[in-house]
């Protein structure tokens, strides 16, 4: 049985340790969040969890808003630092937060994510022991949200729990000392740094495990098809780097073979249409590009409602695969893989 299964309780752990220790430090990062920042701190004061057990650290990357004064305003209602580095990238901030955190226990949240009351209760309880490796959630929905935010959250990221191939970086936790053994967060890449991560945890011999009780609800979660194809061409942008560091044992293999699939299947429809108007070639070519493009959104969906029986949940989650095929093709293009 492993540490994070043998979960020893809070009541437990805090008769251990003094009242005045941190317990566990909150890392932020952020760049013009002013629009969020506010929101997620306020989460923060309303945790059932003793302020001096707990501590915020606001990670900066030059925000050229009002985010570091709405922080600042949180300094009489939490233990806040206010950190600040310009011009990095995000894993940047979150390794330059873990290495000025006090808590054994760090736990990164994004500024755009709420965390419920029992947030650290819950993770404090999980007691995850040095060498446990990695645990987290994936994300909460918002209330009201759309078509787009429900389905694939239904179908992407609910049912997600025990060991995992990554949980997101905007709710992950590890013990500082694991955290540091492992040299924190990849700094060379801009995102799939959560991902990178477990992956050398895994290597390490730890674990990476979700556990839905500890999610945080994530008001970033895309509720447009346009919003959804832009956040994840952004995701994508070094999924393909971190992929051929080791192409035969990645887990990102099925992602980046169907961003693969879907680029050919695109080029195969514009040469058609190419042809067929240049050259007065037949409509087959591109009619026959389109039926391959469209194939595994249409089986992935059929899949997918067929096991749970929601069959009117296939054409939403048919363009859903469709866009998350296209968006991932256009950031398999992107010269930040290559750099």
């Amino acid at each position: 049985m492993s540490s994070l299964e043998q979960a020893v309780p809070a009541t437990s752990i805090t008769q251990l340790t003094p009242a005045s220790v941190v317990s566990i430090s909150i890392i932020i990062p952020a760049l013009n969040e002013e629009k969020m920042i506010g929101l997620c701190l306020e989460s923060l004061t309303m945790l059932a969890f003793a302020r001096d057990r707990f501590e915020v650290l606001i990670v900066d990357n030059g925000s050229r808003d009002r985010t570091l004064a709405i922080a600042e305003s949180f300094k009489d209602r939490l233990n806040l630092k206010v950190l600040q580095h310009a011009g990095v990238r995000i894993s940047a901030l979150r390794n330059l937060g873990a290495r000025a955190a006090s808590g054994d226990i760090l736990a990164f949240l994004d500024a755009d994510c709420l965390a419920l009351p029992d947030w650290l209760n819950r993770i404090f309880a999980l007691a995850p022991g040095n060498g446990a490796g990695v645990l987290g959630a994936h994300y909460l929905l918002p209330e009201n949200s759309s078509w787009v935010g429900r389905t694939w959250h239904r179908y992407q990221e609910a049912p997600k729990s025990g060991e995992v191939s990554h949980v997101p970086a905007g709710d992950l936790i590890m013990r500082r000392e694991d955290f540091l053994k492992l040299g924190g967060f990849d700094e060379t890449i801009q995102t799939n740094e959560d991902y990178e991560l477990c992956e050398r945890a895994r290597k390490a011999g730890m674990h990476v495990r979700a556990f839905p009780q500890i999610g945080v609800i994530h008001l970033g979660t895309a509720q447009s098809l346009r919003i959804f194809f832009r956040k994840q061409a952004w995701h994508g942008t070094h999924v393909i780097k971190v992929f051929l560091r080791d192409p035969l044992k990645s887990h990102n293999r099925k992602a980046v073979l169907f961003a693969a699939y879907t680029l050919l299947s695109l080029l195969a429809v514009a040469v058609g249409v190419v042809w067929m108007l240049a050259w007065h070639g037949p409509w087959l070519l591109p009619a026959a590009g389109f039926v391959t493009l469209c194939l595994p959104p249409t089986v992935l969906a059929a899949r997918h409602v067929l096991s749970s029986q929601r069959y009117s949940d296939f054409f939403p989650l048919f363009a859903l695969y469709l866009t998350y095929g296209i968006a991932r093709a256009k950031a398999l293009l992107s010269i930040k893989n290559f750099i």
